[in-house]
């Protein structure tokens, strides 16, 4: 029988190196965003005008269809900071990976699936007002925060089964040197569903604090969004975290588009629970109005306000942004932008 078995396997193994290559030409592509913005930021203490590069970047893709059913593909992204000059190499989503009938794998830095379900249902994403604000923790520890690319990632996606998608991620170790032991190991993974103006997405992710005594930093998170009609857009997010700094905690959302030719305006309010400190909660407003020239450039206004429990220091513009404002305990953060985005 293990005669069989291995023979089966070898065989198997053979059939796909054994398949001829094609002769299709390498696809490359190079692409990006610039985003700048003009803020006036206060924190309750003080209050000052800023420009700030928002997640701007610039992208370098490549494919190849090596066979009929199996396809190479890599990507290279960097963050760049218009407003201050530089910027640093591969410190966006970077990868190689494989795609075909089976789905697709890749290895990299990358967003994980649980951090994917934010993006979709962010009406403010990369702008004050970012739903960041609220579900990160405000301590800014790395394993406390639900919103990072995790280092040495390997992701697997199925295919779609009637809008259904499974995305799988398993970290062995999330920093940045070689560990054996697999010590800060992290997992995330998703099951989402699309269909013609629906998404619905629930995630968990799991972190290893290696930390003496400490336990394990976990999230749920569950995301809709809807197109109620051609105008008109809503969305929702909750989450649940525990095992964070300052206990755990739950933050839910709500936000909302309308579109009327090629203005958008939209709204969102997100609520961050008490954690084991009283008055450590925080609620969030955002306000905004997009002119929209395709999807080439958009030039908007935004106005965003955090309002902090006396032991709560959430701010209302660090999500996705170049430059932060610090927030202050128990003060409220708020902010008034306008913006560019460039989309190349």
């Amino acid at each position: 029988m293990k005669t069989i078995k291995t023979s089966v396997l070898a065989a198997a193994i053979a059939s796909v190196f054994a398949v001829p290559a094609m002769a299709n030409d390498v696809n490359v592509k190079i692409s990006g965003r610039a985003h700048m913005s003009v803020d006036q930021l206060d924190n309750g203490n003080d209050s000052g005008t800023n420009v700030s590069s928002n997640s701007s970047r610039l992208r370098f893709a490549a494919n190849t269809k090596v066979t009929e059913d199996l396809e190479v593909m890599m990507q290279l992204e960097q963050n760049i900071r218009f407003d201050q000059s530089g910027g640093n190499f591969a410190t966006r989503d970077s990868f190689l990976g494989l795609k075909g009938d089976f789905g697709t794998v890749r290895l990299g830095f990358f967003d994980t699936p649980l951090k994917a379900v934010r993006g979709q249902t962010d009406m403010f994403g990369d702008r004050i007002g970012d739903a960041r604000n609220m579900t990160n923790v405000p301590t800014g520890v790395r394993n406390a925060n639900f919103d990072n690319r995790q280092l040495n990632g390997i992701h697997y996606r199925t295919p779609s089964f009637s809008g259904v998608t499974v995305d799988v991620q398993y970290t062995p170790h999330n920093n940045s040197t070689t560990n054996v032991d697999n010590e800060n190991s992290a997992y995330s993974t998703s099951i989402s569903y699309r269909a013609k103006g629906i998404y619905a997405a629930l995630a968990y992710e799991s972190y290893e604090n290696s930390a003496a005594g400490a336990d394990d930093p976990t999230a749920i998170r569950l995301g809709v969004s809807y197109d109620l009609s051609q105008q008109v857009k809503v969305s929702g997010l909750y989450q649940q975290a525990s095992n964070v700094t300052g206990g755990d905690r739950s933050v839910w959302g709500l936000g909302s588009s309308y579109k009327m030719n090629d203005i958008t305006l939209r709204g969102q309010f997100y609520q961050a629970g008490d954690a084991d400190a009283n008055d450590s909660g925080a609620s969030m407003l955002a306000l905004g109005v997009d002119r929209n020239y395709g999807r080439t450039l958009t030039l908007y206004a935004a106005y965003a306000i955090t309002m902090n429990g006396k032991a709560a220091n959430y701010t209302v513009a660090s999500g996705g942004r170049d430059t932060r404002l610090t927030a202050i305990a128990g003060e409220d953060s708020s902010a008034f932008s306008l913006g560019m985005v460039y989309n190349f």
